[in-house]
């Protein structure tokens, strides 16, 4: 369900998606309120589930995970056993994202791994029992562009 803001809260979000460290002060300085303003505006975006958290991003190959892919999935985890075991590799940390899809395929995993070895360990067991998904593994070459958070706001969107 999509929240009310108004152009504020878009100025605020729009300045914290580049900088979530920014200190309230500052923040206040930017868009033009008090810090207590804007602290209430964030309180109330974090509140009603617009502003979800602060994070940091990571540079993936700084960390070693120097493999990017998208792997499709086609299969049924009605079993409580199946879901289990996908709920599980999902919490696993070369899972970057999971979501279930319309089309040919259920499911669409993002991953991050630091070798075709260990990509390959993972689709393995998307593809073994109990879960036995039919995968198919696209391999990012380059990524061109990220964007953190899902959105961008402001003049650059």
């Amino acid at each position: 369900m999509a929240v009310d803001v108004d152009a504020v809260d878009l100025h605020i979000i729009d300045v914290l998606l580049r900088d979530g460290r920014l200190p309230s002060t500052e923040l206040a300085d930017i868009v033009g309120l008090s810090r207590s303003a804007v602290g209430e505006r964030v309180a109330r975006l974090e509140r009603t589930g617009v502003i979800r958290g602060t994070t940091i991003v990571l540079d993936p190959a700084a960390l070693g995970r120097t493999i990017t892919a998208f792997v499709s999935c086609r299969g049924s985890l009605s079993e409580a056993k199946a879901k289990k075991a996908f709920d599980v590799l999902m919490k696993s940390d070369e899972v970057v994202e999971a979501h279930t899809v319309a089309g040919d395929d259920c499911y669409l995993v993002k991953v991050r791994t630091d070798s075709i070895a260990a990509l390959n360990t993972l689709v393995t067991k998307l593809g073994s029992p109990p879960l036995s998904l039919t995968t198919r593994t696209t391999i990012v070459m380059k990524t061109h562009f990220e964007k953190c958070g899902g959105v961008t706001l402001g003049e650059d969107a």
